[in-house]
């Protein structure tokens, strides 16, 4: 695998093997290259300098990771445990966490627990589509795909989950992994991420001794809004990333969680890191750890952000190349039956001759027939009681919740129609719409909108559901 990083200030970039037995990984290369400013042609540059297409053959898939700062992530709470209904409210609620509208983002969510009240814990990741549209070009302009895009965060966690194999899952480990622009702290138990904050304060300035302390701050803001509504803390706290050991740094650490942190050397985790050149001068500016970790477990389905259009390019590349490669043995195949199609047809001619009249013959005799089973046709078309507005009344009637009152249907025939009505809440809502999907009759029935309406004191849910059917 291939594992790429783009910061605001740096690429960096890990490939090698994987280990399947071992679960571990053997790091062939690691680089990290500076970017000095924001012009595209200049990462384009840096990156075509490590990555070639014979390269890419040797170590795919190519991955690429988010860095935390580039991405939103968000704890939420919503009142269902039905996966496909926690995925509409997801997709409704997206746009009052960022000042984006839904087409301008890209995001994933991964389930933390379901509580007995109800509800369920989710951790909302969001990336600007601007960042991975700018990340994609560069590798399209070398001809090269990601193969998945997951985040940094996620990388973290495998990377710490492998250097601390004691750890039995039912601990909540804190770590804080500090690189050359930021510091991402984040807490986990077992598998879990449940929290995660970017603490925008450069490795380079914690070693100045009047910034510790507004490091500390945010540190312990994080960790106040991190146990909000758990009742115990931390077992133990892990740093690594940039450097040596940072003794200032870990008093501070020590102060917030009042017990000493353990520094994690990327090169003890991962042994085979200790063979690439430079590794020390490459660890001394920035954090490996993410990559490593990412490296682990490369086509993660966890924290992935997909990119529709750059999936449909690279399947379109991907038919070209295949199309390519057998269009010699197609040609051939072309040629071979032409030639023996042309030294038969010289014996048939007079068979095919008779053929031409027969089909001639038999289409002046069965003409009328044609044309009354077109006419045929064209009344059965338009008798289908199955497109009638009736019918979809009546359909509708059989499956409508007894909480859901439908005001209003309006129906373009053969295409759509929409159902205006009210409901006491917005599960019911949701039940209805899944019904109509299920219900096999309906198309693809989905919520256009909803609002909060008061009538006589009493609170309800106006509705507009479309259900498409052409």
């Amino acid at each position: 695998m291939i594992v790429f990083e783009i910061s605001n200030k740096t690429v960096k970039a890990v490939w090698g093997k994987s280990i399947l037995p071992l679960k571990d990984i053997r790091i062939a290369g690691a680089v990290s290259r500076s970017i000095g400013s924001d012009n595209p042609d200049e990462v384009h540059a840096i990156i075509s300098s490590i990555v070639d297409e014979k390269m890419y053959k040797k170590y795919k898939p190519l991955i690429l990771s988010i860095p935390r700062d580039q991405a939103i992530l968000r704890n939420l709470s919503f009142p269902t445990k039905d996966e496909s209904e926690l995925e509409n409210i997801v997709e409704l609620h997206l746009t009052q966490e960022v000042p984006y509208s839904r087409e301008e983002i890209i995001y994933d969510y991964n389930v933390l627990d379901k509580t007995p009240a109800g509800f369920t814990n989710v951790l909302l990741s969001i990336v600007h589509r601007r960042t991975l549209v700018k990340h994609f070009s560069v590798f399209e302009k070398l001809n090269l795909f990601p193969d998945n895009v997951l985040l940094s965060t996620f990388g973290l966690l495998r990377f710490f989950q492998k250097a601390i194999p004691q750890n039995t899952g039912s601990e909540i480990i804190a770590c804080l992994d500090v690189d050359e622009d930021f510091t991402d702290f984040f807490m986990f138990k077992g598998d879990q991420i449940f929290f995660s904050k970017s603490i925008t304060i450069p490795a380079s300035k914690l070693r100045e001794y009047d910034r510790l302390p507004k490091f500390s701050g945010e540190l312990k803001q994080a960790m106040i809004v991190a146990q909000s509504g758990r009742r115990t803390g931390p077992s133990k706290i892990y740093i690594s990333g940039v450097g040596r050991r940072n003794l200032e740094l870990e008093k501070c650490v020590q102060s917030v969680f009042q017990m000493p942190p353990e520094t994690i050397d990327s090169l003890e985790a991962i042994g085979s890191l200790k063979g690439i050149k430079n590794i020390r001068e490459i660890t001394s500016k920035v954090s490996l750890s993410s990559i490593l970790g990412i490296a682990l477990n490369p086509l993660s389905s966890r924290f992935r952000f997909t990119l529709p259009e750059a999936k449909m390019r690279r399947y379109a590349r991907d038919m070209a190349r295949n199309l390519f490669v057998t269009g010699g043995v197609v040609l051939y195949l072309i040629v071979v039956a032409l030639l023996c199609f042309i030294g038969k047809s010289y014996n048939h001619q007079a068979y095919l001759d008779r053929l031409k009249l027969e089909i001639r013959t038999t289409e002046r005799v069965n003409q009328g027939s044609q044309e009354a089973l077109r006419k045929i046709k064209v009344l059965r078309k338009h008798l289908g009681y199955s497109n009638s507005f009736l019918f979809f009344y009546y359909e509708i009637s059989q499956i409508i919740p007894q909480n859901i009152t439908v005001s209003r249907i309006i129906f373009n025939k053969g295409k759509e129609f929409s159902i205006i009505g009210q409901g006491t809440d917005m599960g019911e809502i949701f039940k209805f719409v899944r019904m109509l999907n299920e219900a096999g009759t309906f198309g693809t029935a989905e919520l256009r909108y909803s609002r909060k309406a008061s009538k006589a004191g009493k609170e309800f849910n106006e509705f507009n559901i479309v259900c498409h059917i052409g």
